[in-house]
């Protein structure tokens, strides 16, 4: 009989198990326009990959998608080594996540998109605020990214710098965020992002054409 998949190995796993949902669903699912968890949390939904609002002027409207390269398999070296039978109380089971965190920290980027201005819709995880309001966070493409769930690989989070601050922006806001795409992978407390918009702003989501 088989032990069960452990707490910590879980939620390594569900991390992985995040980016597999986004691929299968970015064409189909629309971000929530709420800010308020969805029904199902368990469930993260990502942001349409072809939402309905209408592109900025002089931004590439981009999909989650579009920032990880073509045929990366982060599960690939782990696939035969037997996840379902490890305990969380395993020295083997601790070299593992380490493994399994590692891959999802330098997941490979899209070099193509280095000084590309962009747009994209994502979900809003802060990390400076000050008296005038958020001056950085991490957009993140399903909700409870970075939070309640583990953080998503690298290429599935970016830095957003903003031109100026915002005392509007809250956790897990849903934004359309625009600015100039650079590849430069950053430690954080709530995750290693891979990419980062500069001068970027940010206006709440919609569902319809404005």
């Amino acid at each position: 009989m088989r032990a069960p998949v452990g707490g910590a190995i879980g939620a390594a796993l569900a991390a992985f198990a995040a980016l597999a949902m986004l691929v299968a669903l970015a064409v189909a699912l629309p971000i929530s326009s709420a800010c308020a968890a969805p029904p199902t949390p368990a469930a993260p939904v990502p942001p349409a990959a072809q939402a309905a609002s209408a592109p900025a002027s002089g931004y590439r409207e981009l999909t989650w998608i579009q920032l990880v390269p073509p045929g990366w398999d982060p599960m690939k070296r782990f696939r035969d080594v037997g996840i379902g039978r490890l305990s969380d109380n395993s020295p083997r089971t601790a070299a593992l996540m380490a493994d399994l965190r590692d891959e999802l920290d330098n997941a490979p980027l899209v070099e193509t998109l280095q000084d590309t201005p962009v747009r994209l819709p994502g979900y809003v995880v802060p990390l400076q605020t000050d008296r005038d309001g958020v001056r950085e966070f991490l957009l993140v493409p399903y909700f409870g990214a970075c939070i309640h769930m583990p953080p998503p690989p690298a290429n599935q989070i970016i830095l957003v710098k903003l031109a100026q601050p915002s005392k509007q922006l809250r956790s897990m806001d849903t934004v359309w965020a625009s600015g100039v795409m650079r590849l430069d992978r950053q430690p954080s407390d709530m995750g290693v992002s891979g990419y980062r918009l500069d001068a970027a702003s940010v206006e709440p989501y919609r569902n319809k054409p404005r």
